[in-house]
C-alpha cells in the first residue's frame, strides 16, 4: 500500500509548475508527480551533501 500525505501547496503552485518548465514533459505531469519529483530531487541534494567527503590533496 502507498504511503498518502496531505499537502498545504498555497502559494506554491506556480513555482511547482515553473521548476522544470523547460522540460515539455514536465507540463505533461499530474500535479503529485511533480511533487514527487521535486522530492526525490530535494532528498539526493541532501543526501549527497550529507554523505562523506573524501580527503582533500595537497
Amino acid at each position: 500500500m502507498a504511503d498518502r500525505v496531505t499537502v498545504d501547496i498555497e502559494g506554491l503552485r506556480e513555482r511547482i509548475d515553473e521548476a522544470y518548465s523547460d522540460n515539455p514533459l514536465w507540463t505533461e505531469l499530474s500535479l503529485a508527480q511533480k511533487l514527487r519529483r521535486l522530492l526525490l530531487d530535494g532528498l539526493e541534494n541532501v543526501e549527497s551533501d550529507r554523505a562523506p567527503k573524501p580527503p582533500a590533496k595537497g
